[in-house]
């Protein structure tokens, strides 16, 4: 499978560092794929700070008789996990990706993937800058994601870039060079014989 990473054009011989500040990203650049992609990592957020202070009250012993049950069914009642989930697959179809590979990542039928979260996607795909703020104002959420994901520590391994999520966006592709089509067959695992060569060159960083 292909694997997309930032562009490095050469400009001169000195190294360029190019700074995406998504903020300053017109809204209406950012594609579909963007906003899925950054919803999807602030409904991330969401679930892992409810689980982060759910695993702090048990490891500084801050809980007492009950907590445990108490906080693990409010977890349960907030649908974070769920939720995680539903934006997950509606970011996979957004980016292309069949229901068929969907219910083989998540050992289900087609149909029946089809039938749990279909409604959902269609629902999201409707929505307006009136009814969402990652379509009103897709920069700031951008750079929320940004913020969560280089300072959340929501992982292990450390971020490449000061903002990771930005800088592999479609919107910003005309500050980093980013090859759209063959990041998206990148992601869908196929081959895209038209797109030139989406490798990295000396010369510029992307941060």
């Amino acid at each position: 499978m292909l694997k997309h990473t930032p562009t490095i054009l050469a400009m001169s011989s000195e190294a360029v560092t190019i700074r995406v500040d998504p903020c300053e990203l017109p809204a209406d650049s950012f594609t579909e794929s963007d906003i899925a992609r950054i919803h999807l990592v602030s409904v991330i957020e969401s679930a892992a700070t409810a689980l982060g202070q759910y695993a702090q009250t048990v490891g500084e012993d801050l809980a007492q008789a009950g907590d445990y049950a108490r906080r693990a069914k409010r977890l349960d009642s907030l649908d974070s996990l769920d939720s995680v989930l539903r934006q997950a697959v509606i970011a996979e179809r957004v980016r292309g990706t069949s229901w068929e590979t969907i219910a083989e990542a998540l050992r289900m039928e087609a149909p029946d993937a089809e039938a749990r979260w279909g409604d959902a996607v269609e629902q999201w795909r409707r929505e307006t800058r009136a009814t969402s703020i990652y379509r009103e104002n897709p920069g700031r959420a951008a750079a929320s994601a940004d913020r969560y994901i280089t300072t959340g520590k929501p992982y292990q391994f450390s971020t490449a870039t000061r903002r990771p999520l930005s800088v592999s966006l479609d919107a910003a592709a005309h500050l980093t060079g980013r090859n759209v089509a063959a990041a998206d067959h990148a992601f869908a695992g196929t081959v895209c014989t038209h797109c030139p060569c989406d490798s990295p060159l000396p010369g510029r960083t992307v941060g």
